[in-house]
């Protein structure tokens, strides 16, 4: 599953990576020093050591490390979460849904999985069910107060070989995550090759 980058509403990325680089500049100092300090005891001892070896010490490559690091582990941190306003909705859910026709007929319900792979920068919405499965092409979360956060995105969907009743199609979603994101409802809607709408309603597994 290929991931895409996400946008939260009210929340600046770039404040967060103005911190990692303050950060990373007092680090990258400190370092520098150490391996200054380091050096020169080790030329007294009469031991040469290449400059290449204080290359990796510049602030960029520090930054790199740091930000790595916060994007793929430290931002789900529960106390820096509350602080910068983005929620871990990643991992498995199960999925209960009810499918409406174009003159808001019930049609179905159907259930499936959902599998929401997320980090700092980049999320993916991989929605599978017996007939179908579906991935998110472009997201965006909002925070909706004490309710909970907002997930909005759209997806492309594909139906399996020998469903000759579904056709391959695009749609449009949002779920509401409850405070404590152990689950969430919302709605969809398809267009483009299959007409349908319904509701949602998800369970972390």
């Amino acid at each position: 599953m290929s991931e895409h980058e996400y946008s939260v509403v009210g929340h600046s990325r770039s404040r967060v990576g103005m911190v990692i680089a303050f950060i990373s500049g007092a680090v990258a100092g400190g370092l520098t020093t150490v391996a200054g300090f380091a050096a020169s005891y080790l030329e007294d001892q009469q031991i040469e050591l290449p400059e290449i070896i204080l290359w990796p010490l510049t602030g960029g490559v520090v930054f790199a490390i740091l930000f790595l690091i916060f994007n793929k582990f430290i931002w789900r941190i529960s106390r820096l979460r509350n602080i910068i306003g983005i929620p871990d909705i990643s991992g498995t859910w199960k999925l209960k849904g009810q499918s409406f026709g174009i003159n808001n007929e019930p049609k179905y319900d159907w259930e499936g999985s959902v599998e929401i792979t997320q980090s700092y920068e980049k999320i993916t919405v991989f929605l599978k069910t017996p007939q179908s499965s579906s991935q998110s092409i472009s997201a965006a979360i909002v925070s909706e107060g004490r309710p909970g956060f907002r997930l909005i995105y759209s997806y492309r969907n594909q139906p399996k070989p020998g469903e000759s009743d579904m056709a391959a199609h695009i749609g449009h979603c949002e779920l509401l995550f409850s405070s404590d994101l152990a689950s969430a409802e919302g709605h969809y809607f398809n267009g483009g090759g299959r007409f349908t709408h319904g509701n949602m309603a998800l369970t972390k597994a």
